[in-house]
């Protein structure tokens, strides 16, 4: 059969079955709806995080433990030519309003557990730290002076000039924090920011037996443009940290955040999963979908192998058809995708940043239309197999016999289901 003929009776063939078809297209549109979604969101925040990766950093090079950094780590860091250093401290603690006189009682202020920030230096060396009044943070961080973000200010009903009690000691609030380059909308966190001096740490006495502090060493270099200039730079510090690398984490700016790119990618394998169970569960709509097809056209197929079809030509012609019809609804589905990832970022405004998304990811878009297509075919494949079955005698009495089922061909299609899922799901979790 030429591909003309065969094109011509796929059309003749989809006549009196629409509302099937559209039912076999609509269940494999939602399914890889999700799947592109998933895929689509997960790429953009990482190529997003990628972008921006030296101002989510806030420096060239940054030393991390959960210890302070040993001396010879500290000489190494310091011997570096033209690098500029500054210590960051970051802890959380429990911060308070002042007492307040209630009938005249006394009676403790309000209290909301915060994520303290301590900086001694410049911060930072990369992207814009939003404070008001706009002046250099270490213009703000006097010893008895504090910057709070405005919601905890909201919570405790402090306004900008009051006082906030860190560690028993009274802080006043010299400005409000509203962003920072190294901390996203869409990381974890457990309270609202509070950034302190060293001397003000000091003042709090929060640094005594069982404090949990997290240090950091941030690293400006005086040519981290330079190719090489960095790693470098990494290098020297982890051979100075030798033995201390299970306590201490050395990365540059192309590897900023990698805890919160590690969560994205479990997310992305969760959701992804999820996405894939829904595209499987539309798969049983689309076998069911066929088998009401073909259930309709077995007088058809029947007259076709009257007239010279040959039983896997007749396979392969609603084989094809099948394809088409996943080509579809995949197409389908990678708009609907695609229009979810746009919709959401104005949905959840909080949780998912606008300038991050980009819809047309190519890679996202073509592991849709795969899995689209592979789960029409693998779930098609069952009812399918029973056209080769159809017995040309049906055209003469409908109620014969359909021709035995060839083992071979049963174990084949049973094995091609089993593998497909089983590799869609390996792919699709990774």
């Amino acid at each position: 059969m030429t591909a003309g003929a065969a094109w011509r009776q796929m059309l003749r063939e989809s006549r009196g079955a629409r509302g099937r078809l559209v039912f076999f297209v609509a269940c494999l549109a939602v399914g890889v709806a999700a799947v592109v979604a998933v895929a689509g969101l997960s790429a953009s925040l990482d190529q997003g995080i990628r972008g921006e990766a030296r101002q989510l950093l806030a420096a060239d090079l940054a030393v991390e433990g959960n210890r302070p950094l040993p001396p010879a780590l500290e000489r190494a860091a310091a011997a570096i030519p033209g690098a500029r250093l500054t210590r960051v401290r970051e802890l959380v603690t429990v911060v308070a309003a002042p007492p307040r006189t209630i009938g005249g009682r006394a009676h403790p202020g309000p209290s909301q557990l915060v994520e303290l920030k301590v900086v001694d230096g410049h911060y930072p060396f990369y992207g814009t730290l939003d404070v008001r009044p706009r002046r250099p943070l270490a213009a703000l961080l006097a010893p008895d002076a504090a910057v709070a973000a405005p919601e905890l200010l909201e919570k405790l009903g402090v306004a900008a000039g009051g006082t906030l009690r860190i560690g028993g000691r009274d802080f006043r609030v010299a400005g409000t924090v509203r962003a920072e380059p190294d901390r996203l909308s869409i990381s974890p966190r457990l309270g609202p920011r509070v950034f302190l001096s060293g001397a003000g740490l000091a003042r709090t006495g929060l640094l005594g037996r069982g404090s949990r502090v997290e240090h950091r060493l941030l690293l400006k270099l005086a040519d981290g443009e330079a190719p090489g200039r960095v790693e470098a730079a990494a290098a020297r510090l982890r051979r100075a940290a030798a033995g201390a690398t299970e306590s201490f984490r050395i990365e540059t700016w192309k590897e900023a955040q990698p805890n919160l790119r590690e969560a994205l990618g479990d997310v992305e394998r969760f959701l992804g999963l999820v996405a894939l169970l829904s595209l499987f569960i539309g798969g049983i709509g689309v076998a069911q979908s066929v088998r009401a097809w073909l259930a309709g056209r077995l007088d058809a197929i029947a007259v076709l192998k009257c007239l010279g079809m040959r039983p896997r030509e007749a396979l392969g012609l609603y084989l094809g058809q099948t394809v088409l019809l996943g080509l579809a609804g995949s197409l389908a589905g990678i708009a609907a995708g695609a229009a979810v990832q746009w919709a959401l970022p104005s949905l959840f405004p909080d949780l998912i940043p606008a300038e991050l998304i980009r819809p047309w990811q190519p890679l996202a878009l073509l592991r849709g239309l795969a899995l689209g297509v592979g789960v029409a075919v693998l779930f098609s494949l069952l009812p399918l197999a029973d056209v080769l079955r159809v017995p040309p005698a049906r055209v003469l009495r409908r109620d014969a016999e359909p021709l035995p089922r060839t083992r071979w061909v049963a174990a084949a299609t049973l094995a091609a289901l089993v593998a497909g899922v089983l590799a869609m799901a390996a792919a699709q979790s990774g």
